[in-house]
């Protein structure tokens, strides 16, 4: 099965998830550029496109296309959001995964990332694949997940991508290679 995945890439942890799963599903990663990186959040929460820079790839040659990118304020990223308004009706399949502040306990409050995956899979339809979060929280300890600049400046990087996250990925990857 063919794939690639595309991410857009805030503070670093998305681009880190995104080349974690391309190594594992043996395919490219590709930045999505926005063509207004100073304004990506205050364009998602208002929900206006800014657009992209043009991604050089043929979508149709691929069987599975994976989104990686931030919620933010409960809304999956504005550049990724274009780069689906953008490419979607020339992908067969899309899954997305995300590295968020959100916790599996709290994704089904209103900024959780369950709320998200909903509102993305109803506008994709059956183009819609596997939707994975890997909550930045995994790689905290305890006490640290209390602490909001904690969470706020945890990043993964290959000294913390272990464990419960890792095999959140591991688990991902298995699905989508067998889907």
């Amino acid at each position: 099965m063919n794939k690639v995945v595309v991410y857009y890439s805030g503070k670093g942890s998305n681009k880190y998830l995104a080349g974690k799963a391309a190594d594992a599903l043996g395919c490219k990663a590709v930045e999505i550029m926005p063509r207004a990186p100073g304004l990506v959040i205050a364009a998602t929460m208002t929900k206006i496109s800014l657009g992209i820079k043009p991604v050089d790839m043929i979508f149709e040659n691929f069987d599975r296309v994976v989104v990686c990118g931030p919620l933010y304020i409960g809304s999956i990223a504005a550049p990724c959001a274009d780069f689906i308004r953008k490419y979607g009706k020339k992908i067969k399949k899309l899954d997305f995964i995300t590295c968020c502040g959100s916790s599996d306990e709290k994704k089904d409050e209103k900024l959780g990332y369950g709320k998200a995956f909903e509102k993305l899979k109803l506008s994709l339809g059956n183009k819609a694949g596997l939707f994975e979060a890997f909550p930045v929280g995994l790689v905290l300890s305890e006490e640290q997940r209390e602490d909001d600049e904690a969470m706020m400046n945890a990043r993964f990087d290959d000294t913390n991508f272990t464990g419960a996250v890792k095999e959140r990925l591991d688990a991902f990857t298995e699905k989508l290679i067998h889907a």
